[in-house]
Protein backbone atom coordinates (compact mmCIF):
# COMPACT_ATOMS: atom_id res chain seq x y z
CA UNK A 1 0.00 0.00 0.00
CA UNK A 2 1.41 3.58 -0.86
CA UNK A 3 1.26 6.23 1.78
CA UNK A 4 0.43 9.69 1.87
CA UNK A 5 1.14 12.43 3.66
CA UNK A 6 -0.96 15.31 2.84
CA UNK A 7 -4.89 13.73 2.50
CA UNK A 8 -6.20 15.72 -1.05
CA UNK A 9 -9.39 17.89 0.14
CA UNK A 10 -12.43 17.79 -2.27
CA UNK A 11 -15.42 19.93 -1.81
CA UNK A 12 -19.43 19.47 -2.03
CA UNK A 13 -22.23 21.10 -1.10
CA UNK A 14 -24.98 18.04 -1.50
CA UNK A 15 -24.14 15.11 0.64
CA UNK A 16 -25.21 12.91 -2.41
CA UNK A 17 -22.29 11.63 -4.04
CA UNK A 18 -20.70 8.47 -6.19
CA UNK A 19 -18.15 6.41 -7.22
CA UNK A 20 -17.21 5.14 -10.73
CA UNK A 21 -14.93 2.32 -11.30
CA UNK A 22 -13.37 2.06 -14.76
CA UNK A 23 -13.74 4.56 -17.64
CA UNK A 24 -17.40 3.25 -18.47
CA UNK A 25 -18.68 1.77 -15.41
CA UNK A 26 -21.83 2.67 -13.74
CA UNK A 27 -22.06 5.54 -11.21
CA UNK A 28 -22.56 3.99 -7.89
CA UNK A 29 -24.50 6.68 -4.99
CA UNK A 30 -22.76 7.83 -2.47
CA UNK A 31 -23.89 9.52 0.99
CA UNK A 32 -21.53 11.65 2.97
CA UNK A 33 -21.92 11.63 7.05
CA UNK A 34 -19.81 13.98 8.97
CA UNK A 35 -20.51 11.26 11.85
CA UNK A 36 -18.20 8.69 10.89
CA UNK A 37 -14.90 8.68 11.20
CA UNK A 38 -13.52 7.24 8.20
CA UNK A 39 -16.25 5.89 5.54
CA UNK A 40 -14.86 3.28 3.31
CA UNK A 41 -15.87 2.16 -0.05
CA UNK A 42 -14.24 -1.12 -1.63
CA UNK A 43 -13.90 -1.61 -4.76
CA UNK A 44 -15.45 -4.88 -6.96
CA UNK A 45 -13.07 -7.33 -7.27
CA UNK A 46 -9.78 -5.89 -9.42
CA UNK A 47 -6.75 -8.13 -10.50
CA UNK A 48 -5.32 -5.02 -12.56
CA UNK A 49 -4.78 -1.14 -11.68
CA UNK A 50 -8.15 0.24 -12.17
CA UNK A 51 -9.82 3.55 -12.54
CA UNK A 52 -11.87 5.33 -9.60
CA UNK A 53 -13.77 8.23 -9.92
CA UNK A 54 -15.41 10.15 -7.32
CA UNK A 55 -17.87 12.80 -8.00
CA UNK A 56 -19.80 15.42 -5.97
CA UNK A 57 -22.08 17.88 -6.97
CA UNK A 58 -19.07 20.51 -7.64
CA UNK A 59 -15.97 18.84 -8.59
CA UNK A 60 -14.65 15.92 -9.28
CA UNK A 61 -11.10 13.63 -9.16
CA UNK A 62 -9.60 10.29 -10.53
CA UNK A 63 -7.35 7.93 -9.54
CA UNK A 64 -5.65 4.34 -11.10
CA UNK A 65 -5.25 2.29 -7.68
CA UNK A 66 -3.93 -1.74 -7.54
CA UNK A 67 -5.39 -4.91 -5.76
CA UNK A 68 -4.41 -4.51 -1.94
CA UNK A 69 -4.00 -0.72 -2.32
CA UNK A 70 -6.14 2.06 -0.01
CA UNK A 71 -6.55 5.59 -0.73
CA UNK A 72 -7.31 8.50 2.04
CA UNK A 73 -8.77 11.94 0.83
CA UNK A 74 -11.64 14.47 2.68
CA UNK A 75 -14.32 15.70 1.46
CA UNK A 76 -15.45 19.23 2.59
CA UNK A 77 -19.22 19.37 3.23
CA UNK A 78 -20.58 22.87 2.79
CA UNK A 79 -17.45 24.48 4.06
CA UNK A 80 -17.46 23.03 7.59
CA UNK A 81 -18.14 19.50 7.78
CA UNK A 82 -15.20 17.15 7.49
CA UNK A 83 -15.86 13.50 5.83
CA UNK A 84 -12.67 11.40 5.54
CA UNK A 85 -13.22 9.09 3.47
CA UNK A 86 -11.25 6.15 1.86
CA UNK A 87 -11.19 4.03 -1.06
CA UNK A 88 -10.05 0.25 -0.55
CA UNK A 89 -9.23 -2.29 -3.26
CA UNK A 90 -9.66 -5.74 -2.34
CA UNK A 91 -6.30 -7.51 -1.30
CA UNK A 92 -4.20 -9.71 -3.76
CA UNK A 93 -5.75 -12.60 -4.42
CA UNK A 94 -4.45 -16.31 -2.63
CA UNK A 95 -2.42 -17.83 -5.35
CA UNK A 96 -4.13 -21.49 -4.58
CA UNK A 97 -3.70 -22.23 -8.03
CA UNK A 98 0.28 -22.90 -7.43
CA UNK A 99 -0.75 -25.45 -5.07
CA UNK A 100 1.94 -28.64 -5.53
CA UNK A 101 0.26 -31.13 -5.58
CA UNK A 102 -2.70 -29.56 -6.38
CA UNK A 103 -6.23 -29.61 -4.19
CA UNK A 104 -9.37 -31.16 -5.38
CA UNK A 105 -11.82 -31.53 -2.52
CA UNK A 106 -15.33 -33.13 -3.49
CA UNK A 107 -18.71 -32.33 -1.37
CA UNK A 108 -21.88 -34.12 -2.27
CA UNK A 109 -25.15 -31.79 -2.05
CA UNK A 110 -28.65 -31.82 -1.84
CA UNK A 111 -30.71 -30.17 -4.30
CA UNK A 112 -33.52 -29.30 -2.30
CA UNK A 113 -37.54 -29.21 -4.14
CA UNK A 114 -37.15 -25.00 -4.17
CA UNK A 115 -33.59 -25.63 -6.73
CA UNK A 116 -30.65 -24.82 -3.27
CA UNK A 117 -27.60 -26.18 -3.17
CA UNK A 118 -27.50 -27.55 0.01
CA UNK A 119 -24.39 -29.05 1.67
CA UNK A 120 -23.43 -29.77 5.60
CA UNK A 121 -21.30 -27.82 7.04
CA UNK A 122 -19.06 -27.49 10.56
CA UNK A 123 -18.73 -24.45 12.70
CA UNK A 124 -16.50 -24.13 14.98
CA UNK A 125 -15.82 -27.58 15.08
CA UNK A 126 -18.63 -29.00 16.76
CA UNK A 127 -22.10 -27.56 15.49
CA UNK A 128 -23.43 -29.35 12.23
CA UNK A 129 -25.31 -27.00 10.03
CA UNK A 130 -27.03 -27.02 6.84
CA UNK A 131 -26.36 -24.02 4.05
CA UNK A 132 -27.35 -23.49 0.73
CA UNK A 133 -24.64 -21.80 -2.05
CA UNK A 134 -25.79 -18.51 -3.12
CA UNK A 135 -23.75 -17.32 -5.61
CA UNK A 136 -26.14 -14.16 -5.63
CA UNK A 137 -24.64 -13.43 -2.03
CA UNK A 138 -21.23 -12.75 -0.08
CA UNK A 139 -20.98 -13.45 3.22
CA UNK A 140 -22.61 -16.06 5.46
CA UNK A 141 -25.76 -16.16 7.01
CA UNK A 142 -27.87 -18.06 9.71
CA UNK A 143 -31.65 -17.59 10.31
CA UNK A 144 -32.00 -16.60 14.08
CA UNK A 145 -33.75 -20.23 15.08
CA UNK A 146 -30.76 -21.97 13.70
CA UNK A 147 -28.55 -19.67 15.78
CA UNK A 148 -30.01 -20.43 19.35
CA UNK A 149 -31.47 -24.15 18.22
CA UNK A 150 -28.78 -25.97 16.36
CA UNK A 151 -25.37 -23.86 17.23
CA UNK A 152 -22.91 -23.27 20.86
CA UNK A 153 -22.39 -19.70 19.35
CA UNK A 154 -24.67 -18.13 21.81
CA UNK A 155 -23.28 -20.39 25.00
CA UNK A 156 -20.82 -17.94 26.49
CA UNK A 157 -22.83 -15.17 26.53
CA UNK A 158 -25.89 -13.44 29.04
CA UNK A 159 -29.61 -14.69 28.26
CA UNK A 160 -30.28 -10.98 27.74
CA UNK A 161 -28.06 -11.05 24.01
CA UNK A 162 -31.53 -12.86 22.30
CA UNK A 163 -34.97 -11.42 22.67
CA UNK A 164 -37.97 -13.43 21.33
CA UNK A 165 -35.84 -15.60 19.41
CA UNK A 166 -34.07 -12.94 17.83
CA UNK A 167 -30.14 -12.44 17.72
CA UNK A 168 -29.29 -9.26 16.89
CA UNK A 169 -25.29 -9.09 16.66
CA UNK A 170 -22.78 -10.67 14.44
CA UNK A 171 -20.50 -13.42 15.61
CA UNK A 172 -17.15 -14.52 14.69
CA UNK A 173 -16.66 -18.35 13.78
CA UNK A 174 -14.35 -20.87 11.71
CA UNK A 175 -16.50 -22.80 9.30
CA UNK A 176 -15.25 -26.22 7.45
CA UNK A 177 -17.07 -27.42 4.42
CA UNK A 178 -15.85 -30.90 2.89
CA UNK A 179 -12.33 -30.77 4.09
CA UNK A 180 -12.25 -27.02 3.46
CA UNK A 181 -11.79 -24.77 6.47
CA UNK A 182 -11.70 -21.03 6.85
CA UNK A 183 -11.08 -19.07 10.05
CA UNK A 184 -12.29 -16.25 11.47
CA UNK A 185 -15.58 -15.64 9.58
CA UNK A 186 -18.26 -12.83 10.44
CA UNK A 187 -21.33 -14.70 10.85
CA UNK A 188 -24.17 -12.44 10.10
CA UNK A 189 -28.33 -13.56 11.88
CA UNK A 190 -31.00 -13.26 9.49
CA UNK A 191 -34.69 -13.82 9.98
CA UNK A 192 -35.93 -16.11 6.73
CA UNK A 193 -33.78 -18.17 4.58
CA UNK A 194 -34.04 -20.57 1.84
CA UNK A 195 -36.45 -23.14 2.50
CA UNK A 196 -34.86 -26.58 4.13
CA UNK A 197 -31.31 -24.76 5.46
CA UNK A 198 -30.33 -22.94 8.27
CA UNK A 199 -28.57 -20.45 6.05
CA UNK A 200 -26.28 -19.35 3.18
CA UNK A 201 -22.76 -19.10 1.98
CA UNK A 202 -21.77 -17.06 -0.76
CA UNK A 203 -19.15 -17.10 -3.58
CA UNK A 204 -16.72 -15.18 -2.33
CA UNK A 205 -15.31 -18.09 0.68
CA UNK A 206 -14.26 -19.26 -2.92
CA UNK A 207 -12.21 -15.97 -4.65
CA UNK A 208 -9.06 -17.41 -5.65
CA UNK A 209 -10.29 -21.13 -6.51
CA UNK A 210 -12.20 -22.83 -9.07
CA UNK A 211 -15.73 -24.66 -8.20
CA UNK A 212 -16.89 -27.23 -9.87
CA UNK A 213 -21.13 -27.48 -9.47
CA UNK A 214 -21.93 -31.31 -11.20
CA UNK A 215 -26.08 -31.57 -11.10
CA UNK A 216 -25.56 -35.28 -12.66
CA UNK A 217 -23.20 -36.08 -9.68
CA UNK A 218 -24.55 -33.98 -7.42
CA UNK A 219 -20.90 -32.82 -6.17
CA UNK A 220 -19.48 -29.94 -5.60
CA UNK A 221 -15.43 -29.61 -6.08
CA UNK A 222 -13.34 -27.37 -5.06
CA UNK A 223 -10.00 -27.13 -7.03
CA UNK A 224 -7.26 -25.40 -6.18
CA UNK A 225 -6.18 -25.72 -10.09
CA UNK A 226 -8.12 -27.18 -12.71
CA UNK A 227 -6.51 -29.15 -15.88
CA UNK A 228 -9.93 -30.51 -17.73
CA UNK A 229 -10.95 -30.19 -21.42
CA UNK A 230 -13.33 -27.84 -21.49
CA UNK A 231 -14.00 -27.49 -25.13
CA UNK A 232 -18.23 -29.04 -24.54
CA UNK A 233 -18.58 -25.89 -22.63
CA UNK A 234 -19.77 -22.72 -22.93
CA UNK A 235 -17.19 -20.07 -21.73
CA UNK A 236 -18.55 -16.22 -20.30
CA UNK A 237 -16.41 -13.72 -18.72
CA UNK A 238 -17.42 -12.68 -15.31
CA UNK A 239 -18.32 -8.94 -14.67
CA UNK A 240 -18.28 -7.75 -11.18
CA UNK A 241 -20.52 -5.53 -9.87
CA UNK A 242 -21.32 -4.43 -6.54
CA UNK A 243 -19.11 -7.47 -4.87
CA UNK A 244 -21.08 -9.49 -7.36
CA UNK A 245 -20.86 -10.92 -10.51
CA UNK A 246 -22.86 -11.12 -13.69
CA UNK A 247 -22.23 -12.55 -17.24
CA UNK A 248 -23.45 -11.68 -20.33
CA UNK A 249 -26.05 -12.99 -22.04
CA UNK A 250 -29.22 -12.77 -24.95
CA UNK A 251 -32.93 -12.65 -24.86
CA UNK A 252 -34.77 -13.35 -28.26
CA UNK A 253 -38.62 -12.26 -28.12
CA UNK A 254 -40.39 -11.92 -30.99
CA UNK A 255 -37.10 -12.38 -32.91
CA UNK A 256 -35.22 -9.64 -31.55
CA UNK A 257 -32.05 -10.15 -30.08
CA UNK A 258 -31.71 -8.21 -26.72
CA UNK A 259 -28.29 -8.40 -24.81
CA UNK A 260 -27.15 -7.67 -21.34
CA UNK A 261 -25.76 -8.61 -18.26
CA UNK A 262 -27.38 -11.54 -16.19
CA UNK A 263 -26.65 -11.95 -11.77
CA UNK A 264 -25.35 -15.67 -12.08
CA UNK A 265 -27.58 -16.79 -8.76
CA UNK A 266 -27.78 -20.13 -7.74
CA UNK A 267 -29.71 -18.33 -4.99
CA UNK A 268 -32.60 -17.31 -6.85
CA UNK A 269 -34.97 -20.62 -7.17
CA UNK A 270 -37.03 -19.48 -10.52
CA UNK A 271 -35.58 -19.59 -13.94
CA UNK A 272 -35.04 -16.13 -15.16
CA UNK A 273 -36.46 -12.25 -13.80
CA UNK A 274 -35.92 -9.70 -15.82
CA UNK A 275 -34.87 -5.73 -14.87
CA UNK A 276 -37.94 -3.31 -15.25
CA UNK A 277 -35.34 -0.32 -16.07
CA UNK A 278 -33.69 -2.51 -18.33
CA UNK A 279 -36.52 -3.20 -19.85
CA UNK A 280 -37.64 0.00 -20.70
CA UNK A 281 -34.03 0.94 -21.78
CA UNK A 282 -34.26 -1.69 -24.08
CA UNK A 283 -38.01 -0.74 -25.58
CA UNK A 284 -38.45 -4.35 -24.78
CA UNK A 285 -41.77 -5.70 -26.00
CA UNK A 286 -44.81 -5.41 -23.34
CA UNK A 287 -47.43 -7.34 -24.96
CA UNK A 288 -46.09 -10.48 -24.11
CA UNK A 289 -48.70 -12.94 -22.79
CA UNK A 290 -48.53 -13.23 -19.18
CA UNK A 291 -48.43 -17.02 -18.19
CA UNK A 292 -49.78 -16.07 -14.46
CA UNK A 293 -48.98 -14.12 -11.28
CA UNK A 294 -46.91 -15.44 -8.35
CA UNK A 295 -44.91 -13.90 -5.60
CA UNK A 296 -41.29 -14.02 -4.20
CA UNK A 297 -40.22 -13.55 -1.14
CA UNK A 298 -36.63 -12.25 -0.40
CA UNK A 299 -34.60 -12.41 2.69
CA UNK A 300 -35.81 -10.28 4.71
CA UNK A 301 -39.73 -11.49 4.19
CA UNK A 302 -40.72 -8.72 2.22
CA UNK A 303 -42.87 -9.67 -0.54
CA UNK A 304 -42.34 -9.20 -4.39
CA UNK A 305 -45.67 -9.74 -6.86
CA UNK A 306 -44.08 -10.64 -10.63
CA UNK A 307 -45.89 -11.59 -13.60
CA UNK A 308 -44.56 -14.35 -16.13
CA UNK A 309 -44.35 -14.78 -19.18
CA UNK A 310 -43.12 -17.33 -21.60
CA UNK A 311 -39.60 -16.58 -23.07
CA UNK A 312 -38.88 -17.50 -26.76
CA UNK A 313 -35.30 -17.83 -26.21
CA UNK A 314 -32.12 -17.76 -24.07
CA UNK A 315 -28.61 -17.27 -25.50
CA UNK A 316 -25.90 -17.99 -23.28
CA UNK A 317 -22.77 -17.84 -25.79
CA UNK A 318 -23.03 -21.27 -28.14
CA UNK A 319 -25.82 -22.67 -25.56
CA UNK A 320 -29.45 -21.72 -26.02
CA UNK A 321 -32.79 -22.51 -23.74
CA UNK A 322 -36.09 -22.02 -25.31
CA UNK A 323 -39.45 -21.94 -23.73
CA UNK A 324 -38.69 -20.00 -20.53
CA UNK A 325 -40.66 -19.30 -17.49
CA UNK A 326 -39.83 -15.70 -17.22
CA UNK A 327 -40.55 -12.87 -14.23
CA UNK A 328 -41.48 -9.90 -14.42
CA UNK A 329 -40.42 -7.53 -11.83
CA UNK A 330 -42.71 -4.63 -11.05
CA UNK A 331 -40.36 -3.21 -8.41
CA UNK A 332 -36.96 -2.35 -8.11
CA UNK A 333 -34.69 -5.21 -8.78
CA UNK A 334 -33.70 -6.64 -5.35
CA UNK A 335 -29.87 -6.92 -6.66
CA UNK A 336 -29.53 -3.11 -6.33
CA UNK A 337 -28.08 -2.27 -9.49
CA UNK A 338 -29.58 -2.94 -13.28
CA UNK A 339 -29.04 -6.41 -14.21
CA UNK A 340 -31.64 -9.33 -15.19
CA UNK A 341 -31.04 -12.70 -12.59
CA UNK A 342 -30.53 -16.65 -13.87
CA UNK A 343 -31.59 -18.42 -11.08
CA UNK A 344 -31.17 -22.25 -9.85
CA UNK A 345 -34.30 -23.37 -12.28
CA UNK A 346 -32.46 -22.29 -14.77
CA UNK A 347 -28.71 -22.51 -13.74
CA UNK A 348 -29.36 -26.19 -12.26
CA UNK A 349 -29.51 -27.21 -16.37
CA UNK A 350 -25.72 -27.04 -16.38
CA UNK A 351 -22.54 -28.28 -15.21
CA UNK A 352 -21.02 -25.37 -14.26
CA UNK A 353 -17.33 -24.62 -13.18
CA UNK A 354 -16.65 -21.22 -12.02
CA UNK A 355 -13.38 -20.00 -12.33
CA UNK A 356 -12.16 -17.49 -9.59
CA UNK A 357 -8.69 -17.47 -10.96
CA UNK A 358 -9.44 -15.94 -14.29
CA UNK A 359 -13.15 -14.89 -13.83
CA UNK A 360 -14.64 -16.79 -15.89
CA UNK A 361 -17.51 -19.42 -15.85
CA UNK A 362 -18.20 -22.69 -18.19
CA UNK A 363 -21.67 -23.80 -18.97
CA UNK A 364 -22.43 -27.62 -20.28
CA UNK A 365 -26.04 -28.51 -20.60
CA UNK A 366 -26.57 -31.90 -18.43
CA UNK A 367 -29.06 -34.23 -17.83
CA UNK A 368 -31.82 -31.65 -15.95
CA UNK A 369 -31.60 -29.87 -19.22
CA UNK A 370 -34.87 -31.65 -20.48
CA UNK A 371 -36.97 -31.49 -17.21
CA UNK A 372 -40.01 -29.05 -17.17
CA UNK A 373 -39.92 -25.95 -15.40
CA UNK A 374 -41.81 -24.97 -12.31
CA UNK A 375 -43.90 -22.10 -13.91
CA UNK A 376 -44.19 -23.63 -17.42
CA UNK A 377 -47.96 -23.34 -19.18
Amino acid sequence: MFAQEVLPIIKAISDKTYFKEGKNGEKNDWWLDPSVTLDIYTLDKISKPTLVTFSTDIESFSIKIKPGEKYDFIVLLNNKDTCRTQIIANPKITKHAKLNPATHDTIPFTLTSGNNIRVKALLNDSDTVSLYFDTGATSIVLTHEAIIERTTLLKNLPETYTTRNYVPLPFMSSLKIGNTFWNDLVIHPVSNNGQETDGHFGWDLFDGRIIEINYDEMIIVIHSSLKKKLSDYTCRKIEYINTLFCIQGKLMVNGEKFKNRFLFDTGYQRAILLDSVLMVEQNFPNNCPIIKVTSLTNGAGKIFYTKIINLEKLILGKSMLSDIPTQLLSVANPAQFKTHILGNELLKRYNVILDFQTNHVYLCPNELNSLPYIDSI
